[in-house]
Order: structure tokens, then sequence, then C-alpha cells
């Protein structure tokens, strides 16, 4: 027995060891290896475990719920905070698959947010979508060796290092101690957590690890609860028949968003059931009744929708103290607010039962919410357990805004995402740009002067006075995936390295998917390639993303839609300021080219080649593609390989267009070791 105790010490004593506790060696227990681990299967890393199989790595994908899709499907925040700027890339993807599963099914996804180009989907259907993906992504590659195995269930607890790489984690499921060996480890958890036991520093609030102040802030969260319109009177196990511990201490708070008397009007409160009803309003594939939520008419026929709008917690005005950085770092008291959160959230839908008038809504029984891991409602002693069968329709997480963020080589600031609302850019361009985003500035409880981040620019006057839904697009740059000294490590989610500002604008479901989506196709490419992350060049993942029809670039251009061959080439030229174009918004891709602008690209895209005479009067005659090749043959060095090009097919003689001309020298850059 006394052995039995011995090892059991031991383990745990093994269990808590983390990088920058002396990184013992990893315990003998089973392990596996894998080219890229994601650890957290919320949007970020289910997309970066899809993008890692398509090409061609193998993939483990753990995750401590029995759920994935995270803030979208197992917090139920599925209405997408979409702005309509940028749908491209995998979250494109999502969404045409949304729209194509209620389309089959004879209903519209436009229920949410008071608008007609506005797209939800239900949690369960968001989850299979992704599910779908996942599965599609096996034999990815092109070798077939794609492949994601999914671990739920499973707690990282540990991490292994050598030197300042990351080589190995350990976690649990079941008890059951499991090893994952990788090549490249991706933290897309909700909060962080696996950034903490490699020793990599971060940032949390307005601190930086190690220096970290459990009194500082970060935003507040909320327990989402999806609700249904039923005919006729509730079963009375769905009906909420006395008010639920605390409620009298936050009815007023209530009433300040909806009574049942309220305005019509989205912009004013408090509003009535049915205009708070279509802010979160979701599809309802047995609600036979029209649904456009650009249209006020039919509001009413909204059954379906979302709890999230007066039940944040705290809860309090953004200028007051709201929730402590202890959430994130203490367990302990992250379970404990989690359930604040959810009973905040049962209070309210009591209210809505009752004094709101709503009386004919209740949980939405249909989304598979209350399997063996769920809220936890069942062993929270101080919950009466008349609330129980509400309860287990809870969704198992919260909605968690703000994270830990890896302090990376670069980390994106406010002035960084500040646009141009005349352009619908943002004033900064990136070049080495991996997702788009466009979400404004938006913190969810304090952002008092003492909770921002002064080190990076960032006060009280500089936090944007007004909420507008978007002034543009901003660029999120490779940089800010890739931890400043750890190897082996890549941020996906809300652990991006951006400030606390920033983080308000990059935690929504559209760009979480589209930098997950970044960092999946960068690890892999870091495998492919046989470097380190840090050592990728950016552009070797931006075609990776260009294939997948990521956009990058801010500009949009009526003449290159994002079908067109040259897509990709006029992207780079974007980006890369190899090329300029024609106009606001025409580029100019099926135009010929002349000599001295020949010479002009090629001098941008190969600095220190190319140093020949342009004022020769030839140099405004048109070039051929014959021409063209024997110019990238002359500036390039001998040791500069130029590949065979499937842009001419075979017929030299003629013009290049410019079109021609970006993509060919695309070919030629990425063929750079």
């Amino acid at each position: 027995m006394r052995f039995v105790m011995a090892m059991m010490a031991l383990w745990l004593f093994l269990g808590s060891v983390s990088a920058g506790e002396g990184a013992l060696p990893l315990p003998p227990v089973p392990a596996d290896s894998y080219d890229v681990v994601v650890v957290g299967a919320g949007t970020g890393g289910c997309a970066a475990a899809i993008s890692a199989a398509r090409l061609g790595m193998r993939v483990a994908l753990v995750e401590e719920s029995t759920w994935i899709g995270g803030q979208l499907t197992a917090s139920a925040v599925s209405t997408m905070d979409d702005v309509r700027r940028n749908r491209s890339g995998l979250y494109g993807e999502v969404i045409s698959r949304i729209v194509a599963h209620y389309k089959a099914l004879g209903r519209t996804v436009n229920t949410c947010y008071w608008g007609s180009d506005t797209i939800a989907c239900e949690p369960a259907v968001g989850q299979k979508i992704l599910s779908d993906m996942i599965a599609e992504a096996q034999g990815g590659g092109p070798e077939g060796t794609g492949r994601v195995e999914l671990f739920p269930e499973t707690r990282v607890t540990s991490a292994h290092m050598e030197g300042f790489r990351l080589v190995a984690v350990k976690g649990e499921r079941n008890f059951r101690p499991l090893v994952f060996r990788g090549k490249v480890f991706i933290d897309a958890t909700e909060c962080g957590d696996l950034i903490p036991l490699t020793g990599a520093r971060y940032r949390v609030g307005n601190c930086v690890a190690p220096h970290i102040d459990p009194e500082a802030n970060v935003q507040d969260i909320t327990y989402v609860a999806v609700i249904r319109r039923l005919s006729g009177d509730l079963p009375p196990e769905l009906r909420i028949a006395t008010p639920p511990p605390g409620y009298d201490d936050h009815v007023e708070d209530f009433r300040i968003l909806v009574t049942k008397d309220g305005s019509p009007k989205p912009g004013t409160k408090p509003v009535n059931p049915v205009v708070h009803n279509a802010y979160r309003g979701l599809p309802d594939p047995e609600n036979p009744l029209s649904v456009d939520c650009g249209r006020a008419n039919t509001w009413p026929n909204i059954s379906k929708t979302g709890i999230n709008w007066a039940n944040d917690v705290p809860g309090e005005s953004g200028d007051q103290p709201g929730l402590s950085v202890r959430y994130i770092e203490d367990r302990l008291f992250r379970k404990a607010v989690d359930r604040q959160a959810l009973l905040r959230t049962l209070q309210f839908l009591y209210y809505f039962q009752t004094e709101a008038g709503a009386s004919n809504w209740t949980v939405d029984t249909t989304q598979g919410f209350g399997s063996f891991f769920s809220c936890n409602w069942e062993v929270w002693k101080d919950m009466p357990p008349e609330y129980a069968s509400v309860l287990r329709h809870f969704p198992p997480t919260p909605y968690v805004r703000e994270s830990r963020r890896i302090v990376g080589l670069r980390t994106l600031t406010a002035a960084d995402v500040e646009r141009n609302e005349k352009t619908g850019m943002a004033f900064r361009n990136f070049p080495s740009s991996v997702a788009l985003g466009e979400y404004p500035v938006d913190i969810h409880g304090s952002h008092l002067d003492r909770y921002l981040e002064h080190d990076l620019g960032e006060f009280e006057h500089t936090f944007p006075k007004k909420w507008r839904p978007s002034k543009g697009v901003f660029q999120v740059p490779l940089e800010v995936l890739i931890p400043e000294q750890v190897d082996g490590l890549v941020a996906a989610e809300k652990n991006i390295s951006v400030s606390r500002m920033v983080n308000g604008a990059t935690r929504l479901q559209p760009i979480t998917l589209l930098t997950g989506q970044a960092a999946g196709t960068l690890a892999a490419v870091a495998v492919q390639r046989g470097v380190e992350p840090r050592r990728v060049k950016p552009l070797w993942v931006q075609n990776a993303l260009w294939q997948r029809r990521s956009r990058l670039a801010m500009e949009i251009w009526q003449d290159v839609p994002i079908q067109s061959d040259w897509w990709p080439a006029v992207q780079a030229a974007s980006l890369y300021d190899t090329m300029p174009s024609l106009g606001k918004k025409i580029f100019g891709a099926d135009f010929p080219m002349k000599r001295r602008h020949a010479m002009e690209l090629l001098r941008r895209a190969f600095p220190g080649h190319f140093g020949m005479d342009t004022s020769a009067p030839s140099m405004e005659f048109f070039i051929t593609r014959g021409e063209f090749e024997i110019l990238l043959r002359m500036g390039l060095s001998a040791e500069m390989p130029l590949p065979p090009t499937a842009v001419y097919q075979d017929d030299l003689r003629g013009e290049i267009t410019r079109g021609e001309a970006l993509a060919r020298t695309l070919e030629v850059l990425l063929a750079q070791h």
C-alpha cells in the first residue's frame, strides 16, 4: 500500500512540472507521435487541424470536453459575428455549408442581428459541419497521409521541453495518462492553458508573465442558452416555477434591457421580447414560417434564439472593475465564476418566462446538450434540484472572450488595426498577412485606464468612444502566431499575440476560424520544410492559404474575383507592392505589359537583382512571354532556380499580361529556398 501511495505521489509531482519548473522527463506512459498536435478543439483548433490534415499532416486534436467547435457550438454563440467584409477561406467554407444545410430544409440563415445579410446556425449543426470537414480532411495532402485523431475529454497537464523547444505534452483522459509527441504544437484552448506549461511569456489582462496581477481585469464571460418557443403550454419540467437563487439582485438589470411592453425598435431600450429574440435568432427546422431578419414584420416568426445580451458576468459597465485575471489563472475560481454565469442566465430565463411575458419560451432540448460532459449543474450542491430539468439543456461551456495571449514576434495593437472608413481598409498594410479581421474593438467589461496596456501605447483615452459595426478590414500578420522564444509552439484561437484592445476585435468566430486556418497551415509548412515555425517564410504560408481562397490583402479588385487564375498572384502584388493597380477598383490583370513595367516588377520582387537600364526607348514596347523569360534568366543568379511554368500554356510568342507576369513571378519566388 505504501508503494502504491508513493507511486501516486510521484505521478502527481511529475504531472505538476512544467517547462518553467525544470521540465523533468516525461513518465513512461503510452505515447504517440504526430506531425502536429492541436490542443483545444474550438473554432481555431478545428480550423488548424483541418488545414494541417489537408496538407498531409498527421494531427492529434486534443479537447477537454466532448464537443468540438468551442464558442460556435459548445458555448452556443452560433450567430456569426460577421460584418460581411471577408467571407473567404475556411470561414467561407463553414458558412457556405451552413447555408446549404438549411436551404435543403427550406429554411433561411439570416435570422439574427435585425439584418438580411446575416448568418446563424444551431450549435448542433455547427458541430456536425466541423465534424464533417474533419472527416473529409482524412487522406489529405499529395500522398494522402493527412489524418486527424480526436481525443475528447482529454486535459493537457504538462509540457516537456528540450531547451527552448516544445517536444511533447502530457494529458489525462478518464484518469489514464497520455503523452503526445509532435513536431509542432498549437495552443487553441479557450484560455490559453498550454502556453504557461511551456514557459513561454504571455499576456493576461494588462500583465506580462511572470508578473501576474490577479486583480487585473479580463473581459466578461457569458453563459449562453438556446431557447425555443413551444406551441401550447410548456411541460411543467421546462417551466421555471420559482425565482432562482439571487434573482432579486439582478432583475433590475433585466428590466433595463427587455420588458413585456418594451420598444419595437432595436436601438431603444428596453426592447420587447420580439426584438430581443431577433438579436440572436436561430434557424428552426421545425418552424415553417418565413424569417428574414432585415424585415421587422418577420421577427415574430422567430421561434429559436440565444440568451446572450443581459447575462454577462460580472456584467458591470466599462467604467467599473470587472472579471479578474484569477478567472484565467485559477481553475477553481474559473469554475466558481462559470456557475455564477450559469445562474445569471437561469435568472434571466425565469424573468423572460414570467415578467417579460414570454411564457411559452424555454430551453431548446434538441441541441444534444446534457451528455456526460455537461455544465456540471448536477454536482453544484447549492443549486436546488428543481432546476435540473432546465439546466441539463444548457451548453457545456460558457463563452470566454479573453484568454492568455502569447508574447509573439510581433504584438498587434489598436494602432495596427485602425481603419480608414472611406477606403474600408486599415491604415497599415502587413506584407506578412495571414488572415483578415473586420470586427471593431469591442471589450465586454472594464476598460478603465488601469486595466489597459500602457506599455503598448493603449490608454482609456485611446479606447473607441463609439461602437461601430465595422469601419473595414485589418490584417493579422504571421508573426503574431509565433512565440518570441519557444520553438515548436504556435498560437491560435484567442491566444495570438495581440493587445487587450485588439483581442476585442480578434475573438469572434470568423477571425478565429481564419487565424486557426493560418496556424494549421504554418505548422504544416514548417513540418514539410523541416524548419521551426519562426523560420518559415510568410509567402510559403500565404500561397497555401491562397490555394484555399483565403483573402489576405485588404483590396478587392473587380476584375480579379476570388475564382480568377490570377487571384493569388494579385493578392501577393497587393501585399508586397510589386505592381501598382491601374485604378481604385480595377487592377488590370488582363492588360499587356510594357518592358519597363516588367523590369520594375522584377526589381521589386527580387531586390538586388535586375539592375539593367530602363530608360531606352525600347522599354516602352510591350513584352512577350518569351522575352519575359529571357529577362528572368538574365537577371537571376545561377543558384536561383527557374522552375518550369504552367502559366503560358507553351505559347511564348504572345504579349504577356500583367496577371501572367505576376503569376510567373510568384512561381519563381516560391521555388526559392
